[in-house]
């Protein structure tokens, strides 16, 4: 399969636009505007790609020149680059890059960013979802008691088990002192 390596001609920094949808069965897809218009990146409870995608954010907001979230989708995998700053000594903007791959390198978006819009969209639009009205725990978090399932009889241990059947992060409790503190100032 040939590379598909796209990166607008006009490298300016537009303005990034992200979302992510509600977790479905285990799934929650994840869509960075200008690097995808109908992609998505596919994240699975599986590997619960989002403690460490506040790492990532928490990173950018420190000052970092570079970090990746990583993303393993059951089968491809990938990962969200910034780059701030760091291109050559008369280019000092940040950059994020999109690298998709399976077996091998398939895909590479580009764009122009600012470091504190990517921060900000990013973990706003996860906020967004996170607490949402029509956000369903059991569609990607594990039991509140999951610990202690196995202390259960095996019927109640089943009905526990089918009431969340996926076992993900609770991401209503995933947040992060130093993004929301970077983002007030």
């Amino acid at each position: 399969m040939p590379l598909d390596v796209e990166f607008p001609e006009d490298f300016t920094a537009k303005p990034l636009q992200v979302e992510f949808t509600l977790p479905k069965a285990g799934w929650i897809n994840c869509r960075v505007r200008p690097l995808h218009e109908k992609f998505a990146i596919s994240c699975t409870y599986i590997w619960d790609p989002f403690p460490r995608f506040i790492a990532w954010l928490e990173a950018i907001a420190a000052g970092s020149d570079s970090a990746t979230w990583l993303v393993d989708q059951e089968g491809s995998c990938s990962r969200v680059q910034f780059y701030g700053g760091a291109s050559s000594i008369d280019d000092k903007s940040d950059y994020i890059l999109h690298l998709r791959s399976y077996e091998s390198l398939e895909r590479i978006r580009g764009a122009k960013v600012e470091r504190r819009q990517v921060v900000e969209s990013f973990y706003q639009a996860f906020r967004t979802m996170a607490e949402s009205p029509d956000y369903t725990p059991r569609q990607w978090e594990a039991h509140p008691d999951y610990d202690r399932l196995d202390d259960l009889e095996d019927e109640e241990y089943t009905a526990a088990v089918a009431a969340f059947p996926y076992r993900g992060y609770n991401l209503r409790a995933l947040r992060s002192d130093l993004i929301e503190a970077y983002l007030a100032h």
